[in-house]
């Protein structure tokens, strides 16, 4: 994180950072943004530059090709002179039809994904207060030098992910953008008053997304520096600046980021009262948010123990410690049964045999004896991630094997793992090659005697396959208590996504990073990997 220096009243004098991550604490009790973030922004920064460099050369190249080219087409004839040799016009005088300017794709990408990512239908009892909270900040958009180029870098990201000719999430408009958000993002971190906006927080958090997304579809570790950021930024604004609803939203945000990226990495959450404590408003807490407080709990209990490891026999001298994180385990298995049984019951997954599930469904490779049907995507996300985190701890209880409270853990956690499996059918239907976001043309499994509502075409194309990542993946991680048929199925089916995504190094990491401890399944493994 380097050395911080003082206000500039203080001639500069640098003080040594306690390098506290995100944001050292003198940075924070000064109410400045620490150093660190903004470094770490130089190091993007400087790869984004070359790229936008090498972008506008070409540019220029194919400018300077076609600016001698006219842009309109006519019908040409003679003109007509008169005997005195003057010119004259006459009615077959050449007739110029100009072409009409082409929408840019910057608009066709802007109206891309704000339909299909931020606008479309929800269930607002399973918001995370983020990208439903853009549109109040539309009126804002062409003024803001870097919440407009954060929303233009999603914007071609996703779009590019998905137009049939580009096939590619980081496109040269994502890099060039994805460079100007940066660069606007640095010079607002110098200003005091830009640090303590909303617009600034949700900038942040949209790189943030990007960062995520961009490393699931392209294999790469994901980067940490835009949630370290976001929380300087919180903990800078304490809660007197957070106090209006969209502040909360975005406190609330944040704090799913936070926790997010500690259960990925199995680290301890940073739990600071500045992003923690409540302010004096009520929050808009629902089912979804709820959950991201035992995801906390979990995250440092995993983090825990990480740093002890497995007891090596009764009377290890951590006994004590082997003990507590057991308890703790259980107490949280408690917590997620709890959360299951307080949701709304409209979210409760019905259950429809696989008699009743379409042909189509079962070819494309669901081997399952039922599928689930839920209220909205959104909702199955939530329960989908409720699954991968309780299994990470029900795989805790199991390794600790307390009086024989292993096999109930095992047994548990495949049933979490059946869970997640039959919702793949309601969120990737009967595709089994890329498509066009709004094809309709795809059959998805349904309540018999009910249709599938049009909206869940687009919402389970938009969200399906991108967000199955992380709980099939679990189920491979975990994979010495799964069954064959889980490990085999699960394979199946990441080969699947990554077809649907065009992501083969995803497959191909998983592989060699995992190998799988039924040879019948290695054998698949490697047999289903596309050539």
């Amino acid at each position: 994180m380097g050395r911080c220096l003082t206000p500039a009243n203080l001639v500069e004098l640098a003080k040594s950072c306690d390098e506290t991550r995100p944001a050292c604490l003198k940075c924070v009790n000064a109410k400045r943004i620490c150093p660190g973030y903004t470094e770490g922004l130089d190091l993007v920064l400087r790869d984004q530059n070359q790229i936008a460099k090498a972008g506008a050369e070409r540019r220029q190249k194919v400018y300077a090709r076609k600016k001698n080219q006219t842009t309109w087409i006519g019908i040409s004839s003679e003109l007509s002179r008169s005997r005195s040799g003057s010119p004259k016009a006459s009615e077959n005088e050449e007739l110029r039809v100009y072409t009409p300017m082409a929408e840019s794709r910057d608009s066709y990408a802007h109206a891309f994904f704000v339909s299909a990512y931020v606008l479309g239908p929800r269930d607002t009892r399973s918001d995370h207060g983020f990208l439903e909270l853009l549109p109040r900040l539309f009126d804002r958009l062409p003024y803001d030098p870097v919440l407009s180029p954060s929303l233009a870098v999603l914007a071609h990201c996703y779009f590019g992910a998905w137009h049939p000719s580009i096939r590619n999430a980081e496109n040269l408009e994502v890099q060039q953008t994805y460079s100007k958000a940066l660069g606007g993002l640095r010079h607002a971190l110098q200003d005091p008053r830009s640090c303590v906006t909303d617009e600034l927080l949700m900038a942040v958090c949209l790189l943030n997304f990007f960062e995520y997304t961009t490393s699931a579809l392209t294999s790469r570790p994901r980067g940490d520096q835009h949630v370290d950021g976001a929380t300087a930024l919180v903990k800078q604004r304490r809660s007197r600046t957070m106090t209006s609803d969209l502040s909360r939203r975005l406190l609330i945000a944040v704090r799913h980021d936070i926790v997010g990226k500690a259960l990925a990495r199995a680290s301890p959450v940073d739990d600071a009262p500045e992003i923690w404590d409540d302010p004096a408003e009520e929050m808009p807490y629902n089912s979804a948010t709820s959950l991201d407080f035992i995801g906390r709990d979990t995250a440092n209990l995993l983090a825990k123990a990480a740093t002890h490891g497995l007891p090596a026999n009764a009377d290890s001298p951590d006994g004590e410690i082997h003990t507590d994180i057991f308890l703790q385990a259980k107490a949280l298995d408690a917590r997620y049964a709890e959360w299951a049984e307080q949701v709304p019951i409209e979210w409760l997954p019905v259950s429809v045999p696989r008699e009743s599930i379409p042909q189509g469904i079962i070819d494309a490779g669901f081997n399952g004896d039922h599928c689930d049907i839920y209220s909205h995507t959104s909702v199955c996300l939530t329960w989908n991630s409720m699954r991968t985190q309780r299994i990470r701890v029900l795989s805790l209880i199991a390794d600790y094997q307390k009086a024989g409270s292993e096999r109930d853990a095992i047994l548990l956690l495949q049933r979490l793992a059946d869970d997640i499996l039959a919702s793949l059918p309601y969120m990737l239907g009967d595709k089994v090659m890329p498509s066009d976001l709004h094809d309709m043309g795809f059959v998805y499994p349904s309540i018999p005697g009910q249709s599938v509502p049009t909206s869940h075409h687009q919402s389970a194309a938009a969200y399906g396959g991108f967000t199955l990542w992380d709980p099939v993946r679990a189920i491979l991680e975990f994979r010495q208590y799964m069954r064959d048929d889980h490990i085999v199925f699960s394979i199946q089916q990441l080969q699947r996504i990554g077809r649907l995504y065009d992501v083969r190094s995803v497959m191909e990491d998983m592989i060699a990073s995992r190998p799988v401890r039924h040879p019948s399944a290695n054998m698949i493994a490697q047999q289903i990997m596309p050539k």
